[in-house]
């Protein structure tokens, strides 16, 4: 199968690659071989072997990276802003203040005291008049192709092959040299307004020229604002600095992140999350603001302190890299394909806040390039597609907990990410549930799956052996893709529930000794700056009559209260006891004394809602639209009385379900 993301190799070694994972905006239904996070991916064909496929070879995936020697890295800009300032109502966007608005979100990047990536504006040109494209020239512009549907993106060209150049060299197929023995930094040597490298050796993923490109188009086009949060409630409105913070991210290296609201407490999410919430202020606004994800990796990549001179070597005001951070090391394998896992999303909080510190993706992966055509195809065999789940991870001095969670669409697709996430994508890989690493007691099938073991990290320290098994499990799922969240409106208080009914129950309990691990709830919010919290969540027994219940929310079997949910993705309630807990419901069954489980969810209890739009937290709903999607059950039920009485909900089944583990026999 072909890869929708292509590279291509021109002469000597070089691949231009357009950043295909663009940022758009949010819309509510009614490296090498230890990766890191969020790396922007090409391939590296050096002394490549050959492919299973014919005619192809191997190609390993890496990170596009600056090389010292082309930093800073100088942009370019238009001297007007065109074809049209913005579409959307009065031209009020300067050439001046956009380039105050770029320059400021290049300095939050600049400003990193641990990172020595530098980027910089010259003075204005009427040099770029065309749309962007590969011709050594790193541009800034308002103007996009007729099928530019996104806010922005920022393509990159870099070497796909390690290479030598040298004096003359002609790299973007004009007839001007791109490449000069006269100098040893990147400079516009000849004052043509393109940049030309220093002669010597540059590695595979080195990137040669990288544009940003904003999309203003009166057909759909967006109206850039600049520093007035009012002027975000106009239609396909959005702010400039916000989209360029995140796409100056991509310019360096940075691909998506999957941090969309850092704890229970703090909706915020990270500057490189691929969705910007534009009917929400705030959230738009936070996006103005470097992320530790963000910081943590653009370090990583840039690390001061490695260097004896030039941008790396360490200056006033700058911090060591081996001062700030520690690195953890270790692996992802899938507990029931027994295969290292591409892609997995690997997450650290902050043992004392909890808040999410830094992600990172696994695996090191291979694709199968066809030199002919340069087309990337994926390879046949996890075996060559996936040498190892590795992965590395910075953090600053601290205890942390660790985790793993699918890139399975929510909240966000594989294809946003990177080849890597695509590649486990393409091979199952992320079906798994979340997972906590534990430890010595790691493995497919654990004991206590909601606590987590200790991670200590010393600054100029690496950690080695934080090796993560997903477990082997078995969901119980009555419902089908999401096809709605919902429901806006609702009062304080109210409470969704979902029926296991005994028949299913039943069944399980034929396959032997089950462990109840936990309860999972499809949940989002209207708006992004707000964490998705409920009253409570729970599992407990209950029983029906006709179309209403009776549910048991006295002396649940599992309950946590407050509930912290996660936004636009599944949250798991955690059993304390899954061994002991699920014992206890098929010996209740088998005496008559159980009938029925239910995963209940219970909003907050105070109005008005947090948020902008002052609704309250929305799940997910399969409304049974689809043919892909599964019959309406009739298992989902609604108080609104606190749960005196619940009643049948028969237009969508929620997205609520059970995680069991059959244990050792």
């Amino acid at each position: 199968m072909r890869l929708s993301i292509r590279s291509f190799r021109p002469r000597r070694g070089i691949a231009a690659r357009t950043c295909a994972l663009l940022l758009t905006a949010i819309l509510v239904l009614p490296g090498a071989s230890l990766q890191a996070t969020g790396a922007l991916e090409t391939i590296d064909i050096t002394g490549a072997g050959p492919s299973p496929i014919p005619g192809h070879i191997i190609a390993k995936v890496i990170g596009i990276r600056w090389d010292a020697r082309t930093i800073p890295v100088r942009y370019s800009m238009n001297s007007t802003i065109d074809p049209v300032p913005n579409p959307l109502g009065a031209a009020f966007l300067t050439v001046a203040a956009a380039k105050t608005a770029l320059q400021e979100s290049l300095d939050q990047w600049n400003a990193l005291p641990s990172s020595f990536i530098e980027m910089n504006i010259g003075t204005p040109t009427t040099a770029n008049l065309g749309l962007v494209g590969f011709n050594m020239v790193n541009e800034l512009s308002f103007r996009t192709a007729a099928g530019f549907t996104a806010i922005a993106s920022s393509p990159s060209t870099s070497l796909i092959q390690d290479v030598t150049l040298v004096d003359g060299d002609l790299l973007d197929g004009d007839a001007d040299s791109d490449v000069s023995s006269a100098i040893t930094v990147a400079t516009d040597v000849d004052n043509d307004g393109d940049i030309e490298f220093p002669a010597g050796f540059y590695k595979a993923g080195t990137i040669l020229d990288n544009d940003v490109q904003f999309n203003t188009k009166v057909s759909n086009g967006f109206r850039f604002t600049v520093g007035d949060a009012a002027l975000d409630a106009v239609t396909r409105s959005v702010d400039l600095n916000t989209v360029a913070v995140h796409e100056f991210g991509h310019s360096f290296g940075l691909s998506h992140a999957m941090t969309n609201q850092k704890s229970g407490t703090d909706g915020d999410g990270a500057t490189m999350f691929p969705l910007i919430d534009t009917g929400d202020p705030t959230s738009e606004l936070q996006q103005r603001t470097i992320d530790s994800d963000d910081a943590i990796t653009a370090a990583y990549f840039y690390p001061e302190g490695t260097a004896a001179t030039g941008p790396a070597a360490l200056q006033a005001g700058d911090v060591a890299f081996s001062a700030a951070f520690g690195l953890v090391e270790g692996t992802v394998t899938h507990g029931v394909l027994n295969q290292p896992v591409a892609g997995a999303n690997v997450y650290a909080r902050d043992k004392k806040t909890g808040a999410l510190v830094n992600t990172v993706y696994s695996g090191t992966t291979q694709l199968s390039f066809n030199p002919l055509n340069g087309g990337l195809f994926f390879l046949p065999t996890v075996a060559t597609a996936i040498p190892d789940g590795r992965f590395v991870m910075a953090l600053p001095p601290g205890q942390y907990e660790f985790g793993v969670l699918p890139v399975d669409g929510n909240p966000a697709q594989a294809a946003q990410i990177s080849f890597t996430t695509q590649i486990g994508n393409f091979f199952g890989q992320q079906n798994f549930q979340e997972e906590l690493y534990k430890k010595n007691q790691e493995g497919s099938l654990e004991k206590r799956t909601g606590v987590a073991g200790t991670v200590p990290v010393v600054a100029g320290k690496t950690l080695t052996g934080v090796n993560i098994v997903t477990n082997n499990v078995i969901n119980v799922n009555n419902f089908g893709n999401r096809n709605f969240i919902g429901f806006t409106g609702s009062a304080a208080g109210l409470i969704y529930a979902v029926r296991v009914p005994k028949s299913q129950l039943d069944a399980l309990a034929a396959m032997g000794p089950l462990a109840l691990q936990a309860a999972a709830f499809d949940t989002a919010n209207v708006d992004a700056s707000v964490p998705v919290a409920f009253a409570e969540a729970m599992i407990t027994t209950g029983t029906t009559s006709g179309s209403t219940a009776v549910i048991n929310l006295d002396t649940p079997l599992a309950r946590a209260a407050p509930f912290a949910a996660r936004e636009n993705d599944f949250a798991q309630l955690f059993v304390k006891n899954p061994h002991d807990t699920g014992a206890r419901i098929f010996e209740e069954l088998a005496a008559g004394t159980l009938t029925d489980l239910f995963i209940v969810l219970r909003l907050p209890l105070t109005t008005p809602f947090p948020g902008v739009s002052a609704q309250p937290p929305l799940i997910g709903l399969d409304g049974g639209v689809t043919p892909n999607d599964v019959a309406i059950h009739g298992l989902s039920y609604v108080s609104t009385d606190g749960g005196v009485t619940f009643t049948q909900n028969n237009t969508f089944n929620f997205r609520f379900g059970l995680v069991f583990a059959q244990l050792p026999q």
